[in-house]
């Protein structure tokens, strides 16, 4: 593959690197994942539970968003199954492929599948299924923390010392899968902030009308590793955080508006890199729209965790399911036999 020599000039040996590195789901760099969630972490507020806001939960859960990429190239089904996980392929209009407008997504991943090979689309892996991703894992979180609440509440209500010892074990088991949990998902919350992982331009302009005359080089890795591992500092990116902010509506509507938000910004970084904002000489319009971004992605992720501290309230837990709300009322005791499972 040839390299381009502007590209050579702006990135260095670094990007030339990265450039060669081909393929469609490329992720942030590794900074770039750990910035979008330490600083999302660190800006949570004393409502959610203490022990995810502990320095090492913090470094813990910087590492884990990367897991997504590190896991890769385990083999089949596994990456089959996972890598389509961390993009979608929007068009200019919205809309995925010939299929679904992005606002109007299916309710399933099968409803979704069925939808594109019905517009001739084929195999939904091909297109990406990122929204998807990212409400699968904000549902898992819900779950998680409506156990831990109910964990919480068992261990000093249990009915015998056998059961508040459960519940106590059960309650440290939680909270380690609430850092796996929370940090391997919020990999995917970060992708959407990163506009080529909601673009069919997802690396070069491609092979569709550009009356802009956008560069036709391959930006994607140049862009999200290079550039930001020279360029772009955590201090910068807690800076540029938006204000926090409630999200009351269905967790689909959240999501497909947030990734919307990403696709829209996909011309301006073409824009911004064939006008030589990413130059080495002068990258502080670069570094302006990759600090805006990289923040964009942490301050939802702040958010959505959030909403999803406070949805676990209403959530149920155990089998017969219990309401989460009515135990930490006090309307029916800790659910011992539910959660430790009797059958």
């Amino acid at each position: 593959m040839k390299v381009h020599r502007r590209s050579a000039g702006r990135l260095g040996l670094a990007g030339m690197l990265v450039l060669l590195g081909g393929g469609q789901a490329l992720p942030w760099g590794a900074d770039g994942h750990r910035m979008v969630t330490v600083a999302a972490v660190r800006a949570l507020p004393d409502e959610v539970p203490g022990f995810l806001r502990t320095p090492l939960a913090v470094e813990q859960l910087g590492e884990l968003a990367r897991e997504p990429d590190r896991s890769k190239g385990a083999g089949q089904p596994h990456d089959g199954d996972l890598d389509p996980g961390h993009f979608v392929n929007l068009d200019d209009s919205g809309r995925i492929g010939g299929g679904p407008l992005l606002s109007a997504l299916p309710r399933s991943r099968a409803e979704y599948d069925a939808a594109l090979r019905s517009a001739g689309e084929g195999d939904s892996a091909r297109l990406g299924w990122l929204p998807y991703a990212v409400i699968d894992g904000w549902q898992q979180l819900v779950k998680d923390f409506g156990v831990w609440r109910v964990d919480r509440i068992g261990e000093t209500r249990g009915a015998s010392p056998a059961e508040r010892a459960w519940f106590a074990r059960d309650r440290a088991l939680r909270e380690m899968l609430v850092l796996r949990d929370l940090g391997y998902w919020s990999h995917f919350v970060g992708d959407g902030a990163q506009p080529l992982h909601v673009s069919v331009h997802y690396n070069s302009w491609g092979n569709y009308p550009n009356p802009n005359h956008y560069t036709a080089e391959r930006i994607h890795g140049p862009f999200e590793g290079a550039f930001v591992h020279a360029h772009v500092a955590l201090g910068e990116v807690e800076a540029a955080l938006t204000a926090p902010r409630q999200i009351d509506g269905p967790i689909q509507g959240e999501v497909t508006d947030y990734l919307a938000v990403g696709q829209r910004e996909a011309e301006p970084l073409f824009a911004l890199w064939t006008d030589h904002g990413f130059d080495a000489a002068d990258p502080s319009r670069g570094k302006a729209f990759a600090v805006r971004r990289l923040a964009a992605g942490a301050s939802e992720l702040r958010d959505l965790v959030m909403a999803a501290w406070r949805a676990s309230a209403m959530s149920t837990v155990g089998y017969p399911a219990v309401k989460v709300a009515d135990v930490e009322a006090g309307v029916v005791a800790p659910p011992y036999a539910e959660m430790v499972g009797v059958d």
